[in-house]
């Protein structure tokens, strides 16, 4: 009997090491293996902002975001911008930029994800979500919004860098010739 219930406790302690392990694993692996939920957590936060859940979205973003902007101002701003623009009519997802050197004025692993939107009294208008990894998710740490670039600016832009991951093929870096 003593030695069934020893075992017992191996095989609870082992599986609880495994969990605690298993558990840490998810919170340190890398923002670039979790593109998916990256783009899932932008769809999220923006469904928060687009139906005027705009304290659920501040409770979403990442802790320097919560360092740079006070929650009534997060909440004053969105209202400005987002309510005389009404409802969202359309949303399509054009781009997903995995940036692994952070934003400027933000550090670490970051997501840059643009959206090609049509809102009731703003069409065309483009939204550029920018998401970071912080504790092993993806947290807001940017939204801005606002009528569509007419511009023919030609092909995507290039990586800035070699560590820059364009995550979308039409986004992707096209080999240029000499």
């Amino acid at each position: 009997m003593k030695s069934s219930r020893q075992s017992l406790w191996v095989i609870l302690l082992f599986a609880a090491a495994l969990l605690l392990v298993a558990g840490r694993l998810n919170a340190v692996a890398s923002a670039e293996d979790q593109i998916d939920e990256a783009v899932a957590a932008s769809k999220n936060w923006v469904t928060q902002i687009d139906t005027g859940r705009f304290e659920e979205s501040y409770s979403f973003t990442c802790s320097e975001m919560h360092d740079k902007t006070p929650e009534d101002r997060w909440i004053l701003v969105l209202k400005a911008l987002r309510r005389p623009w009404g409802a969202v009519v359309t949303r399509k997802q054009l781009s997903h930029i995995y940036k692994p050197n952070g934003v400027p004025g933000l550090n670490g692993e970051c997501m840059v994800i643009t959206y090609d939107t049509s809102f009731k009294n703003l069409s065309p208008a483009t939204e550029i979500v920018v998401l970071k990894w912080e504790d092993g998710k993806w947290r807001g740490a940017g939204y801005n919004a606002g009528p569509k670039q007419t511009d023919d600016a030609g092909p995507p832009p290039l990586p800035a860098n070699t560590t820059e991951t364009h995550t979308e093929e039409h986004v992707k870096a096209v080999p240029q010739t000499p």
